[in-house]
Order: C-alpha cells, then sequence, then structure tokens
C-alpha cells in the first residue's frame, strides 16, 4: 500500500460518497460508485479526443477507502506518446474533470448550448496551458460527448437518498457533486439536434454480435466499421427466436437499413443512428476473418 501514496498523491482523482448508516437499499451506494465512474471516463475520453485522437485513457483503482467509500482512480494513457506527453495528459484530464464537475455546481440542468460556451473556452485555454496539443489551433470539443458526460453523471446519483452525499477530488482539491443536476438525452437531442437526415439502403451485414433474448442492439460490420442496430423487423424475429431461422455471428445479412444522420446549427454531423427494418435473407460472406479484424 505504501507504494502506491506516490501515485495516489501525483495522479489520482478521488470519488467519495458519504451515506448514510444503517440506512436501506445499501446496494444504491455501489451502483452510484460504478455509474460515477463511467460518468468520469466518458468525460476523460471527451477531453483526450479532442487533444490526442490517437491516445485512449483508462482508470486503474488505485485504493479503496473505508468509512465513506472512496474509490481512488489513476488515469492510465495507452499510445504512441511519450512519458512527458502522458504526464501533462493526466494533469490536463484532472484539471478538466474539476472544471465540468464544479461545471454543475450550481445548476439544475443545461437549456442551452450557449451555456457551454464559457466552459469550452476554460478548457480550451487549459489545452494551451498544459502543452498538450501538437497543434494548439485546431481545438475541437465534441460537444455531445461532453453532454452525454453530464447525462451519466446526472443518472449516477438518482438512486442515493436525501442524506447521502457525493464529493470529487483532484490535487487535494474536493468539490461537492450537485445531486440536484438533472439531464437526459432527450433533453440533449433539444439542445443540440437542428435536423435529421434518414436514408435508407439494401446492405449486406455481417453480425458481430446478436440479440438472442430481443433486448439489446445487434452489432454488425458494415464496409470495415462496426455498427449497432436494433432489428425491427417483426416476422423475422419471430423466426429467429423460435429457431426457425438460425443466423450466428460471421453470417451476413441482406437488409433494408435506415440510417439516421443528425446535425447541429452548424451543420456538424453529432450521431448517427441505425435501424435494421426489414432483413430478406441470410447471404455467404467472404473473407468474414479479414472482416473481423477492423472496428
Amino acid at each position: 500500500m505504501l507504494k502506491m501514496e506516490p501515485l495516489r498523491r501525483e495522479n489520482s482523482v478521488c470519488i467519495k460518497i458519504d451515506f448514510e448508516r444503517n440506512s436501506e437499499n445499501p446496494q444504491r451506494v455501489f451502483n452510484s460508485m460504478s455509474h460515477l465512474i463511467s460518468s468520469i471516463e466518458e468525460f476523460h475520453s471527451c477531453l483526450l479526443n479532442s487533444v490526442s485522437a490517437e491516445t485512449k485513457s483508462k482508470f486503474l483503482l488505485s485504493d479503496i477507502n473505508e468509512g465513506s467509500i472512496k474509490s481512488w482512480l489513476c488515469p492510465e494513457l495507452e499510445g504512441d506518446v511519450g512519458d512527458e506527453q502522458k504526464y501533462r495528459l493526466s494533469g490536463f484530464l484532472n484539471y478538466c474533470t474539476d472544471l465540468v464537475i464544479g461545471f454543475i455546481g450550481e445548476r439544475d440542468t443545461i437549456n442551452s448550448i450557449e451555456e457551454l460556451e464559457l466552459l469550452e473556452r476554460d478548457i480550451t485555454d487549459a489545452a494551451n496551458e498544459f502543452e498538450v496539443e501538437e497543434f494548439p489551433n485546431v481545438f475541437s470539443l465534441d460537444r455531445y460527448r461532453l453532454l452525454k458526460g453530464y447525462t451519466e453523471l446526472s443518472q449516477s446519483t438518482t438512486q442515493l437518498n436525501e442524506v447521502d452525499e457525493v464529493f470529487f477530488s483532484s490535487k487535494g482539491k474536493q468539490q461537492k457533486v450537485n445531486k440536484r443536476f438533472h439531464l437526459t438525452v432527450d433533453n440533449v437531442d433539444e439542445i443540440l439536434i437542428h435536423r435529421t437526415e434518414k436514408n435508407i439502403a439494401m446492405v449486406t451485414l455481417v453480425i458481430k454480435k446478436a440479440d438472442f433474448i430481443g433486448k439489446s442492439m445487434w452489432d454488425f460490420i458494415k464496409s470495415r466499421s462496426t455498427i449497432s442496430a436494433r432489428i425491427t423487423h417483426k416476422e423475422w424475429l419471430e423466426k429467429f427466436h423460435s429457431r426457425t431461422e438460425t443466423v450466428a455471428p460471421g453470417n451476413g445479412l441482406l437488409c433494408d437499413l435506415l440510417t439516421t444522420s443528425f446535425f447541429d446549427k452548424k451543420n456538424n454531423l453529432i450521431d448517427t443512428k441505425y435501424e435494421v427494418i426489414k432483413v430478406h435473407k441470410k447471404v455467404e460472406v467472404n473473407n468474414v476473418q479479414q472482416e473481423f479484424q477492423y472496428d
């Protein structure tokens, strides 16, 4: 444990939940902690992609404290960057996570994209301060992903009771997480989406992961990229779930694919969703192993 202390002090962030003792539904605390970690990971992914697209970040659990539940998390950076750059990127991520948590301190929700402008300027200034960009003038923050992080943060505290409190700490600075803050995916769509485009095309999709229960998305390979799509062709699904139509990963499906593209006010593509509205037939696919090398 002593060996972890320097790592904790230098690079780690801490999520702490002060929970009501002897209270019902104890699993709420652990579920909330898991969701809080996921929300911080979403913020890190958004921030890192804005300055170093080839670099990835993941959390290592460096310590857990009793009493209040505290999770100390150390971001580990992967990619073709040197140790000094990784050190600066870690500092940038932790500093900006402080900014995004603090942003909702007095807010109940986010009503417009204009509210994010000051936060975005602060994050841009931080990128310059930490010298994390090779080309500082091309900084581009993914607003959709940033807001998605806020929806995750909003959902992470919903199971906690009125007495429970959440805190986030980085570099010795602790701030309370506002449990009143509420933002949904529908709210984000209302804020960001200016127009949508829909297109239906007949395509061959290679099954990567099938949904055998009927409650989740299928993963397909389309033009050497992985997409997730729900199949809404009821007649075909009935055959599949009754096993009169059998398919498995590696099989191809000739489908009518509905692609819905979402654009913001500046005509930037911010999201794409897929739906298989008709399955025509199972087809043979050549070079399936080669297709599976792509994500």
